[in-house]
């Protein structure tokens, strides 16, 4: 049976997102994270935010960037979260700010790492399910500092056995 409306076309598209219900202690972080990485979409579904645009200015554009995502970082400490979830998030600002400082391959990194997007959900999920959540952040850190130390020890570890053999 069909549906009797007054209006001709449905003013909604079935298909859209419906949208998310954001904690009011949250709002604000939620529209830095949204407009900052993702708010526009382009053909095929990829999202990016203004982020992508900031980070193209030379030499200010990540300190900028990173600048804004620490906000989120100061409401998450506001809030009382757990210190691993801020380690973790202080993690996320790091590897984007440090990717994004390499040229036009570290904005497309940034577009595509979307850090305050990923701090908001951390804030988020730790709001609503603390405990679960802190098992999630300490497993990142231990496989981030394992990755770190490797990174660095094996270039050591290559260049002391290359200099054996010279």
């Amino acid at each position: 049976m069909k549906e009797i409306s007054a209006y001709a076309v449905p003013r909604y598209r079935k298909d859209a997102l419906t949208p998310e219900v954001v904690d009011p202690r949250l709002a604000d972080v939620e529209a830095i994270a949204r407009w900052f990485d993702y708010a526009f979409e382009l053909p095929g579904g990829f999202r990016f935010g203004i982020a992508g645009f900031i980070g193209l200015i030379p030499g200010i554009g990540d300190v900028i960037d990173a600048l804004v995502s620490l906000y989120i970082i100061v409401r998450a400490i506001q809030l009382g979260i757990a210190r691993v979830a801020i380690t973790r998030m202080l993690v996320n600002v790091g590897i984007e700010a440090l990717a994004g400082s390499v040229p036009f391959a570290g904005d497309l990194f940034d577009i595509a790492f979307k850090a305050n997007r990923r701090n908001y959900h951390i804030l988020k999920d730790h709001i609503s399910h603390p405990e679960r959540q802190r098992t999630h952040d300490w497993l990142f850190l231990v496989i981030t500092i394992v990755l770190v130390v490797a990174s660095v020890a094996l270039p050591v570890i290559a260049l002391i056995e290359l200099a054996k053999h010279l």
